[in-house]
């Protein structure tokens, strides 16, 4: 009985170790358009995605990402589909800003399985007219902020860590009840 309990114990832990490592999360590295940029010029946008900011996403030779543009006055809209490059972390996207004004843009990573993707926002900027064109119309964050597309944490798989961490703390409560109680067991009767 002890082995079968020391056996679940590890089984446990090995499961959770695995789920954690796999995880759901991608990075999107993307720079700003050219300072300068006017309305109705290409803008050849180059994303990296990786999985936990480290190796391509495991489904990168189907993966199809966009960069979807925003309008921050008017709520227009406009989404580019990127393409693959030959470095599997290394998409492309011809993006054009209709017209003049402030933009922000995100990129939408399609990682799978569909329920890990999520959608990667970046500052607004500011396209033509008096600013000059693809500047920065607000602080730039540091790296790209995920938002997630389902309205829960798509970023780390939360509850089946904690799903197996209660798990592994009841199986190791019970382990030590059940190896004090067979200690006793033998004390009592030698």
């Amino acid at each position: 009985m002890r082995r079968i309990l020391i056996a679940a114990v590890l089984v446990g832990a090995l499961i959770q170790a695995g789920a954690a490592s796999a995880g759901c999360m991608a990075t999107v590295g993307l720079a700003p358009p050219p300072a300068g940029i006017a309305p109705g010029t290409s803008w050849t946008a180059e994303l990296t995605v990786l999985q936990h900011g480290v190796q391509a996403l495991p489904n990168a030779k189907t993966a199809r990402p966009t960069v979807t543009i925003v309008n921050t006055e008017t709520g227009a809209q406009r989404t580019f589909a990127a393409r693959a490059t030959k470095n599997p972390e290394v998409f492309v996207a011809d993006v054009v800003f209709p017209t003049a004004g402030s933009w922000r843009y995100e990129v939408y990573d399609d990682f799978s399985p569909s329920e890990c993707a999520q959608t990667h926002t970046f500052s607004a900027v500011t396209i033509g007219g008096p600013a000059g064109g693809g500047t920065p119309s607000g602080p730039k964050p540091a790296a790209p902020v995920p938002s997630a597309a389902s309205g829960d944490d798509a970023t780390f798989p939360v509850w089946p860590v904690a799903g197996g961490a209660l798990l592994l703390l009841a199986l190791s409560g019970g382990l030590l009840w059940w190896s004090i109680k067979a200690s006793a067991t033998s004390s009592n009767a030698a």
